[in-house]
């Protein structure tokens, strides 16, 4: 009997020290980790709400639930906070959340509401709504003391599969080139075109795109086919010389080389260029000394025309790359040729392999003003068709072997080009795509998302 009236009181008494707690905000409650913490935070079952397309056509929602139990949250101990780093799916429902919380010596918990700003004791069989962070307080057994934290829930705000697109101011400039390149350096954007008999050159910031400065250095008609990028450095063969500089102004002769034609691929340590006669040949000490390339089939197919390469790491090896050579023959047919570049030995088979396909539906088709660039882990193939439309943009995820369409990939919209086309992607992984006087940039939401991720994780 004496037993069950001691319970009785301790358990009067935790309830009149709880009582007070949740009255008093600014109680001299000291807070210490030692006694009380939250150490685990998880989510329960969640909805989320997302689209479809009916059978006749028709946009729709439908609901669907999902165990949310393995998101991962951060809890920062020092500053009070916990979330989740990578966001939940665009549509999950975040105003009615189930929540599990665990706490160091069975600290007692309870939450700060919203809607009313009063604290009410914590239940996991309660939904909570995190449309905004909640503060959480958890009181050690004691009630002597208390810690703080500050609890989101993040979930995406935009459709991952949707190309998010900004239109730049127009540039009358670019209205006068009758062909262009765009090349991304670092922080900076260079276009490059033919002007008249000569080929100019303008560059912007990469956070800018509206404001352009023309270059001081002017080049052959031509030589804007070949200006291309490595590391930090543009490189270009203009004049029987191949010149490079770091700013697009300032330019120093490498060396002289009667026998190319242009440059049309480059990895982390290898240049790559057609010569006079359609020959391919590289140069592995940054253009002073070339050699002829190994090829599996007839040069004939060597592309010459609108020729863009997509540079990839090769899986396993970082120093290991694989390269894409993508153009249009002396035909006109569209054509992918590839190869492996090694950074640190000369000991892979270093030949090019023409990529070859009987699926025909697949292939790569002949657009003007083709231009290949790596995007989303795959080849994204840009240009116009023969009435100066947008082509449709097609990807490569096996190597140039197969080109589909995605719906996530399109044209800005209502999108009107010109009679010129030009695209890259810079290092924020925005797609640059400049059509006359048009300049256009765009991003894939879900690449942003990771690439936020990754910059908050680093």
């Amino acid at each position: 009997m004496s037993n069950k009236i001691y319970f009785l009181v301790a358990l009067m008494l935790t309830t009149f020290t709880l009582s007070s707690c949740l009255k008093d905000e600014s109680d001299n409650k000291t807070t210490t980790y030692n006694d009380t913490a939250i150490t685990a935070f998880s989510l329960g079952q969640l909805t989320q709400v997302r689209d479809t397309v009916t059978k006749d056509g028709r946009d729709s929602v439908y609901k669907k639930k999902f165990n949310a139990s393995k998101v991962k949250f951060y809890i920062d101990q020092a500053q009070g906070l916990i979330y989740n780093p990578d966001s939940l799916p665009y549509g999950t429902d975040v105003a009615h959340v189930l929540t599990k919380v665990s706490t160091k010596n069975f600290g007692t918990v309870v939450f700060t509401s919203n809607k009313d700003g009063k604290q009410y004791y914590y239940s996991e069989n309660d939904s909570l709504d995190f449309t905004q962070p909640i503060k959480f307080r958890v009181y050690s057994a004691s009630g002597d003391s208390y810690r703080d934290y500050r609890i989101s829930v993040n979930a995406h705000k935009q459709k991952g599969n949707v190309f998010t697109w900004t239109a730049m101011r127009d540039n009358s400039n670019f209205a006068s080139l009758t062909t262009m390149k765009t090349v991304s350096v670092g922080d900076k954007l260079f276009v490059f075109g033919t002007n008249g008999s000569q080929t100019v050159g303008y560059t912007t910031s990469i956070t800018d795109g509206n404001s352009w400065v023309r270059l001081n250095k002017t080049f052959s008609a031509n030589a804007y086919k070949g200006i291309l990028s490595q590391g930090s450095k543009l490189f270009a063969v203009d004049n029987n010389q191949v010149l490079t500089s770091t700013d697009g102004n300032t330019w120093t002769v490498v060396s002289t080389n009667g026998n190319l034609k242009q440059l049309v691929a480059a990895s982390s340590s290898e240049l790559f260029a057609l010569t006079t006669n359609d020959k391919l040949v590289v140069s592995k000490d940054g253009g002073l000394t070339w050699a002829n390339e190994s090829l599996d089939s007839d040069a004939s197919y060597l592309p010459v025309n609108n020729v863009s390469y997509v540079l990839s790491s090769a899986t396993g090896n970082e120093n290991v790359s694989h390269v894409m050579l993508v153009g249009q023959t002396a035909a006109g047919k569209s054509v992918v040729w590839t190869r492996l570049s090694d950074s640190n030995t000369s000991s892979i088979a270093n030949q090019w392999t023409l990529v070859e396909s009987n699926m025909s539906r697949y292939l790569l088709p002949v657009y003007k003003h083709l231009t290949v660039v790596r995007y989303d882990n795959a080849a994204l193939a840009m240009g116009l068709t023969a009435s100066n439309e947008a082509a449709q943009m097609l990807l490569s995820r096996d190597g140039g072997i197969t080109w589909t369409s995605d719906a996530a990939f399109s044209y800005p919209k209502d999108v009107r080009l010109g009679n010129t086309f030009t695209a890259a992607v810079d290092k924020k992984q925005f797609v640059w795509i400049i059509s006359g006087s048009k300049v256009w940039r765009g991003r894939l939401n879900r690449v942003a998302w990771d690439i936020n991720l990754s910059s908050a994780t680093e």
